[in-house]
């Protein structure tokens, strides 16, 4: 049983490593592309979509992982505790990329999103009263340590409520009698 543990760990961390990996290169991929400037309503669900396909599909082939080490078997709260484990490295691998990127490789980012932020507000009539109140906000929220936090949050979040999902379609029960 203290090997099933530790492999089991061993897998989540590798499959949070490649999810981290996967979530950091879209986000670098769409700012560097210029995506991110030039967002859109269609652009957010063809996003979204990505993001969506990446999560499901990573989540899937580590509960069929965890489901195969186990000998054939992976009960609901297993399948569901392993997705918030996964989604909690998960999001310190993406946030901690996300950190390492703002703060050491391409520090305009931030400001890049303050003045795309500034450009929306100016288009919707607000005063410069308002706009510096709403900049202020804005750039506590854009700060690297609570990208890192909410992406963290955010993916422990998602990934729970995918597990309740992807975790009743990956489940096979243990037969009761079975030694």
């Amino acid at each position: 049983m203290e090997t099933t543990t530790t492999s089991k760990s061993l897998l989540l961390i590798k499959w949070g490593i490649i999810g981290g990996l996967l979530s950091f290169l879209v986000s670098v991929v769409t700012q560097y592309s210029g995506l991110a400037e030039d967002f859109s309503e269609t652009l957010g669900w063809v996003s979204f979509l990505v993001t969506f396909v990446i999560n499901v599909t990573v989540l899937f082939l580590a509960l069929k992982e965890v489901r195969e080490q186990q000998g054939g078997f992976l009960s609901y709260g297993e399948g569901l505790g392993s997705s918030t484990l996964l989604g909690g490295l998960w999001g310190i691998v993406a946030g901690g990329f996300n950190y390492i990127y703002i703060n050491f490789i391409d520090d305009a980012v931030i400001q890049k999103q303050m003045d795309l932020a500034r450009q929306r507000l100016e288009d919707q009539g607000l005063s410069e009263s308002q706009i510096q109140d709403a900049e202020k906000i804005t750039n506590m929220m854009l700060g690297p340590g609570v990208q890192f936090i909410t992406i963290v949050f955010v993916t422990v979040l998602f990934m729970f409520v995918l597990g309740l999902i992807v975790s009743g379609i990956m489940k096979r029960e243990k037969p009761m009698f079975d030694e």
